[in-house]
């Protein structure tokens, strides 16, 4: 009998679970944590939360929601990480998963069995021997924003500065660094948020970036900027969008020289978007004062690629996470050093079959409303209802998307699973549907019955 393991409980986790409960497809769930939500719960047991006490969602409510469940209308446009997490516990309820979950149960191992199906390891948190158990597929949903990562190689004298150092993903309040000269490394949304934040408090902030990124603001002519993701103006060629999208912001936002940035060397569209108008703010009062990389560090200063020198009290490196699966042997499948993964359809290892992954394809607005459709294709192949093509036309797929990739989004690792929200749904359902051809193409004839003769089946 086919029964199928579901690695985490976050919203990829929750997405896979109650589309295969609603098909009635046997499952069990397993959560480092002691409850549901993954990085959206605070302070989250399993210790791969990095939300902060303020943190709001960057994209509005109704981009965020899940398709068969909308974030209430009391929310919010942009709710608090409480809220989401509210919302999360009421998707998990709605299909009665929270009885299907083992809770505080890590997943140590995942290895392939000869013959076919999967051998997975489990603990207890706090206990020293666990168990195995067989299952027929697996599908990883543990997430991509716990595993946080540092600049590779380290700045020169890293080592040797004497201040406060943490990444983002220890960061909670701006309390710790008030009075203090704060250095924020890096320019995604996290970087911003808490630049922004702790620059109320801090006797200098200042935000280092490599490479300037172009920042959104929240809403743009009235509406969520995020809505502009979703649209049929996201289907217009990639030529009309990009400079429609630079005179949007050039109106609304203004000259990034006006807040004392340089100008980004790439388009918006490709780059992951930063979206703050905290930040923005902020620059504009001096409060937050913007720099270039660091190229090295002293015991207390900060020296820049400009050739400026600052002295900072402390460091805090919003610098991004990297694709971690610490369950599967890395020779049997791991993200590139680019940051890039291997996967049909970003679900779909081309030669490991059973195993799936949810939830590693990073659009520029939420990534909730891609995870329920990808969980529907998952359950059909796993029902056998659809067939996935050869593992070298897989594989075939994968490489032209790589080079998509490469020519729509800057290369750094942070953009290595960047897509496109509309383009990766349409090719999920276009998949869907070929992939039900496909095993309808493959299914036996029927068995004549037991009532009528042989030669009822047709013709010889």
């Amino acid at each position: 009998m086919r029964r199928t393991c579901v690695i985490g409980a976050g919203p990829s986790g929750l997405a896979a679970g109650k589309v295969l409960a609603s098909r009635g497809v046997p499952f069990d769930c397993f959560e480092a944590g002691s409850g549901i939500g993954g990085l959206w719960r605070y302070g989250n047991d399993n210790g791969m939360s990095g939300v902060y006490a303020s943190l709001h969602a960057n994209v509005s409510k109704e981009s965020m929601s899940f398709s068969s469940l909308a974030m209430p209308d009391t929310y919010p446009v942009f709710p608090h990480h409480s809220q989401v997490l509210a919302y999360l516990e009421e998707y998990a309820a709605s299909s009665g998963l929270h009885r299907r979950i083992t809770f505080g149960t890590e997943v140590t191992s995942v290895r392939p069995r000869d013959g076919g199906g999967w051998e997975v390891a489990v603990r207890r948190r706090g206990v020293t021997d666990g168990e195995t158990r067989r299952y027929t597929d697996v599908v990883v949903a543990n997430g991509h924003h716990w595993d946080p990562r540092l600049p590779e190689p380290a700045v020169p004298g890293a080592d040797g500065f004497e201040g406060t150092v943490v990444h983002s993903h220890d960061y909670r309040t701006p309390g710790p660094y008030r009075d203090r000269r704060v250095l924020v490394i890096g320019m995604g949304n996290s970087a911003c948020e808490i630049a922004a934040e702790i620059s109320r408090t801090a006797a200098r902030t200042f935000l280092s970036a490599r490479d300037t990124t172009h920042i959104f603001p929240k809403m743009l002519l009235g509406r969520p900027a995020d809505h502009l993701a979703a649209s049929p103006l996201s289907d217009l060629p990639r030529f009309l969008k990009e400079p429609a999208l630079r005179l949007l912001l050039r109106l609304t936002r203004g000259a990034p020289s006006r807040y004392g940035l340089p100008e980004p060397a790439r388009g918006p569209l490709a780059c992951h978007p930063s979206s703050s108008d905290e930040l923005l703010v902020q620059l504009a009062r001096g409060a937050v004062t913007p720099k270039p990389g660091v190229s090295s560090f002293g015991p207390g200063t900060a020296v820049f690629t400009d050739g400026t020198r600052e002295p900072v009290d402390a460091v805090l490196y919003a610098t991004g996470y990297r694709i971690s699966f610490p369950f599967l042997d890395p020779s049997l499948f791991a993200a590139d050093p680019d940051g890039r993964t291997e996967l049909y359809l970003r679900t779909v290892p081309p030669r490991i079959p059973g195993l799936y992954f949810m939830g590693l394809a990073q659009p520029s607005g939420a990534a909730f409303p891609l995870l329920e459709p990808q969980a529907r294709w998952i359950a059909e192949l796993i029902e056998g209802v659809a067939a996935l093509p050869s593992p070298a036309d897989m594989e075939r797929a994968v490489e032209r998307e790589r080079r998509r990739h490469r020519r729509s989004y800057v290369s750094t690792y942070r953009h290595g699973i960047e897509t496109d929200f509309r383009a990766c749904l349409r090719a999920l359902r276009r998949e869907r549907r070929t992939g039900r051809r496909r095993a309808r193409a493959v299914a036996p004839a029927p068995e004549p019955s037991a009532a009528e003769p042989a030669s009822a089946a047709g013709p010889v």
